[in-house]
């Protein structure tokens, strides 16, 4: 296990430190799990999204990055593009806690453009001589995808009225006026997300009050991170994690959860009125911290991304190798029938190349896989008569079931994965089953598999199952079963830049 002291967990990335965190690549690119298709730390952790906005004609995605191992040291926050969200490009540090009152890291945030400008907020981790937290959100802007410059002052100081946690600025423009959707937690330990607004980015924030949510009084669990408002079609969408929401029955079994509400925002009262119940955004067993990004290409969908991991918990097989996290797969979400469908981003067919299998209603057409898991692959499956479904990806020679299991039973309409059968556990004090009711019936899967990571789209999105996974030479087989089904797989490109950029050429 790489172990990294408590000095070292303090310690700011400085330009002496290239060749050291070069050198720590290189090594981690050996990694039998280093992903071809996902975003993946240079070194080091990475944890929530930050930062997603579209300017300049790309994308840009900001991720919290701790680069000197696989623990939640000083937090930095590092830099990648896309022209398409698929296609990533490295770009190197975007922001150093160098700074009063970011001393303790540079924390999560957002971001939103304007002209060659994103605005970057964020929370700034500030510990004072005797080491009591008093978080600021802050302000950098990068412009012409260059110059990063840091506001002078905090945006927005310590609200008195809450406890210490007040984190994770999410700044949006509604109309003529700018908003932040801070979560927080208040002084009887429950979770809220405070609301402030202003007429410029840059100064006069205001303090508005908490935002209220109609059925939910009492709050969310002890805490909120990661607040989100989205506007898809003509409902707003609340999006948050909400931690210590307890287990129930299928639902929130993860050590911290992430969901959303639909309904109606009313930033005149302070008011959102959901439609329907809260759910949970994504039932496998490793999401967290989705953010959204601040775009105008699509008005039909929001885009998102998440940290394809869970705070507190361990990858003990990469953080063996020194590095840890990722994002999952950006996701278009949109609305049908009072529900949020998820969908990878549309491009992502663009990652198929070579098709190694085909059956159609059960019977194999083509195989190039003879009975071999491809350690990447994309892989789609139509059960138009809505049957019971077996497959077990990364099983062992001569086991016929084994490996990362996915079931679909048609009699219960339940779908189940279960991840107990591989050799590398992980983080079983939560569990090692997940599985969702499927009331209309089990139609299709989209599955996208990239050496450690496993996403399931199930009926276009109605659900998503996002799970780590990290097998073994030995667990390299793949087990179908089920009749008149239709299955294929394909080999996928690499789409995501590996190179080890530290700092970019201007900084």
């Amino acid at each position: 296990m790489t172990t990294v002291n408590e000095l070292d967990k303090k310690r700011m990335l400085m330009k002496r430190d290239v060749d050291e965190l070069i050198a720590r690549h290189k090594s981690n690119v050996a990694s039998m799990w280093r992903a071809t298709y996902h975003i993946q730390p240079v070194t080091g952790l990475m944890n929530d999204p930050n930062g997603f906005t579209f300017c300049n004609h790309k994308w840009h995605l900001f991720y919290q990055w701790f680069p000197f191992g696989p623990v939640h040291g000083l937090k930095h926050w590092y830099h990648v593009t896309s022209e398409d969200l698929v296609h990533w490009k490295n770009r190197g540090v975007a922001l150093l806690p160098s700074e009063k009152y970011e001393n303790s890291g540079c924390y999560s945030g957002s971001a939103i453009s304007e002209g060659d400008t994103i605005y970057l907020a964020y929370t700034g981790n500030y510990r004072d001589e005797n080491r009591v937290r008093k978080p600021h959100q802050l302000l950098a802007t990068l412009e012409n995808d260059v110059h990063y410059t840091k506001a002078l002052r905090p945006l927005i100081t310590p609200n008195e009225d809450y406890t210490e946690h007040q984190r994770d600025p999410k700044i949006v423009r509604i109309d003529d006026t700018y908003y932040i959707f801070l979560g927080a937690q208040n002084k009887d330990n429950k979770g809220v997300i405070l609301v402030y607004s202003s007429d410029s980015i840059l100064t006069d924030w205001q303090f508005l009050g908490e935002l209220k949510v109609k059925g939910y009084e009492d709050g969310f669990g002890f805490m909120v991170e990661c607040p989100d408002v989205e506007k898809i079609g003509l409902h707003d969408v609340l999006i948050f994690s909400p931690q210590g929401i307890p287990a129930d029955k299928d639902d929130y079994n993860n050590k911290y959860n992430s969901v959303y509400l639909i309904g109606d925002l009313d930033l005149k009262t302070l008011t959102f009125t959901p439609e329907g119940p809260m759910q949970e955004l994504d039932h496998g067993f490793d999401f967290y911290a989705p953010q959204c990004a601040s775009q105008s290409v699509y008005d039909d969908c929001a885009i998102m991304s998440a940290w394809f991991g869970v705070p507190d918990y361990t990858y003990p097989p990469t953080d063996q190798e020194g590095w840890s996290g990722m994002q999952t797969f950006p996701r278009e979400l949109s609305i049908r029938k009072g529900k949020l469908y998820q969908k990878p981003a549309r491009d992502f067919e663009s990652l198929k190349k070579e098709e190694l299998f085909v059956a159609r209603n059960g019977e194999i057409i083509s195989d190039q896989l003879h009975g071999h898991m491809p350690h990447a692959a994309i892989m789609h499956v139509d059960n138009p008569d809505e049957e019971s479904l077996n497959l077990n990806l990364f099983s062992r020679n001569y086991v016929i079931s084994g490996g990362f299991a996915i079931q679909y039973d048609k009699y219960k309409k339940q779908l189940r994965i279960d991840r107990s059968n591989l050799t590398n556990q992980l983080n079983t004090e939560y569990g090692t089953v997940r599985q969702l009711k499927i009331d209309s019936g089990l139609k299709s899967l989209d599955i996208l598999v990239d050496h450690s990571t496993v996403e399931i789209f199930v009926n276009d999105g109605e659900y998503v199952l996002s799970s780590r996974v990290f097998p073994t030479d030995d667990e390299h087989m793949i087990r179908m079963g089920g009749k008149n089904l239709n299955l294929m797989i394909w080999q996928t490109e690499p789409s995501v830049d590996d190179e080890a950029i530290i700092f970019a050429e201007n900084q």
